[in-house]
């Protein structure tokens, strides 16, 4: 039997021995696990699926699934860069929800290299109406360009893609001072990028980055999360990486891949080119037609909306993509129709390249008028933190002003009216409004004809329902139609063209 003051001996020395050891850093074991500081470059490809982010049926409800026959990112973290090279796949209908219409298989790249970012797709079919989007693209932007062109506005998003791959976690937090806490499933280890991006992860028992969480900006919900969950993890050819990789934006799945190869220091020598480095920022152009007395089709962008001048006062429909195309929307309906405020904004759905201004309609200080369902979306686009890059809105902090609708609505000054209706039966989004003027026989619409390149361009198969559906809807309201605006396309066109269409 040992004596009483040995084992209190034995047991102060254990004591103190734990405690003066060094605790064990699982940021750097992690760093061990994963090859990190051997990995100058890497390269992983893999299939699954993409989702159409903002682009939901009803609002709060999963983005639709894409189907993603390949997908490749080559990355070199010396440089900060990456390409991201993908191929999407879609038979002749689209799933319910939005989304480019296209039929076939749509091939896009996409690069980024340190302060640069440029889209690189081949050229989409024309008839699309808005471009495809590519992996970095913010949903409100509405797509890229079928030419290879500067996208700045994807720089955050693709930026943030580098440093939140295992290998680019690790490196990143290493050398951004990290902190490290205990949490009950490993270690949470966050850093700050650039300043104002926040980067968290959680380093699993096993050494492995398990979950790495992010923060970008977004025009109508602001702050927006980011999440990357990895599972999976073996070995590739002497390179430790999961197997699968699940992201979400906004709490729905934006990427679901299973990883299939991967290669550690491949060639990666991703330059940028002369014609990106030195091209000029991209320009805002609000470009207008009078449509009626006093009605004029905005168009210019990607994305197209209507000023119609009442009595004393404009109602404007839609203002897209985001805060610089709805500040220049505004501005050029105040140009064309002076002296009157604007006192009405019509947001059309929620799809959020349609919806994407909506903040600067608050700030304007317009009532919205939109459909019930998208209540929740504006209380709180309206109220929504956006700390990371501060819009009008967040300074002027004013209130939102909010109508809401169901089937049918008029604005009327006692001479002009606009009436709105929601559309049924449209694959698209179940709440889609149509604006009418009984008076000028004119009507807007969003997404559902968008008009080809000459009346007897035929649509592509998927876009057929949809130019069916505004049809149907035409009929059931019982409007009498002489001119379309449509929110996508170069054009006006006529009803005999949309009901030939149609029958297609």
């Amino acid at each position: 039997m040992r004596p009483f003051f040995s084992v209190i001996a034995i047991g102060i020395v254990a004591f103190v021995s734990r405690t003066l050891a060094p605790e064990r850093d699982s940021l750097q074991a992690a760093a061990i696990r994963l090859g990190v500081r051997a990995t100058q470059t890497l390269q992983f490809a893999g299939s699954g699926a993409q989702f159409a982010v903002g682009q939901d049926f009803a609002p709060q409800v999963a983005w639709p699934k894409i189907t993603l026959v390949r997908y490749s990112a080559l990355i070199n973290y010396e440089t900060a860069s990456m390409r991201q090279d993908l191929v999407r796949e879609m038979g002749t209908r689209m799933p319910r929800g939005g989304g480019v219409p296209f039929t076939g298989e749509q091939h896009e790249v996409e690069t980024i290299s340190g302060a640069y970012v440029w889209d690189e797709p081949i050229p989409p079919d024309p008839e699309a109406g808005s471009f495809p989007t590519a992996p970095c693209t913010p949903p409100e932007a509405g797509g890229t360009a079928p030419v290879s062109a500067p996208s700045p506005g994807s720089r955050a998003e693709c930026m943030l893609m580098v440093w939140a791959t295992p290998q680019g976690f690790v490196r990143a937090a290493l050398a951004h001072d990290a902190t490290r806490r205990k949490v009950r499933d490993g270690t949470e280890v966050s850093f700050m990028l650039e300043g104002k991006y926040k980067v968290t992860g959680l380093v699993d028992q096993h050494d492995d980055v398990a979950r790495v969480r992010t923060w970008i900006e977004q025009s109508i919900v602001g702050d927006m999360l980011v999440e990357t969950d990895y599972s999976g993890y073996r070995d590739f050819g002497g390179v430790r990486f999961p197997s699968h990789i699940v992201q979400s934006e906004d709490g729905f799945p934006s990427l679901d891949l299973t990883v299939a190869s991967v290669t550690a220091n491949p060639a990666a020598d991703i330059l940028v080119p002369d014609s990106i480095r030195n091209a000029p920022s991209p320009a805002i152009t609000v470009k207008s037609q009078q449509v009626a007395d006093g009605v004029y089709w905005l168009t210019g962008g990607t994305h197209h909306s209507l000023a119609v001048e009442m009595s004393s006062y404009i109602v404007l429909v839609d203002t897209p993509n985001g805060e610089p195309r709805a500040a220049a929307v505004i501005a050029k309906a105040k140009e064309l129709i002076p002296g009157k405020p604007i006192r009405y904004v019509v947001a059309m759905h929620h799809h959020w390249d349609h919806m994407g201004g909506i903040r600067t309609a608050i700030d304007e200080g317009a009532t919205i008028i939109t459909h019930e369902t998208n209540r929740a979306l504006l209380e709180r686009a309206a109220n929504a933190p956006f700390t990371i890059d501060p819009d009008r809105l967040s300074r002027s902090r004013k209130p939102l002003k909010l109508e809401t609708m169901n089937a049918n609505h008029t604005i009327s000054d006692g001479t002009r009216t606009v009436a709105l209706h929601t559309m049924t039966n449209f694959d698209h989004t179940d709440d889609m409004l149509l604006v009418y003027l009984p008076t000028e026989r004119i009507l807007a619409e969003a997404d559902a004809y968008t008009p080809p390149a000459t009346p007897q361009t035929p649509l592509i198969a998927p876009k057929i329902p949809y130019a069916a559906a505004l049809l149907a809807n035409i009929k059931r309201l019982g409007l009498d139609v002489h001119t379309i605006a449509p929110f996508h396309g170069a054009r006006l066109v006529d009803m005999s063209e949309l009901v030939n269409q149609a029958a297609r």
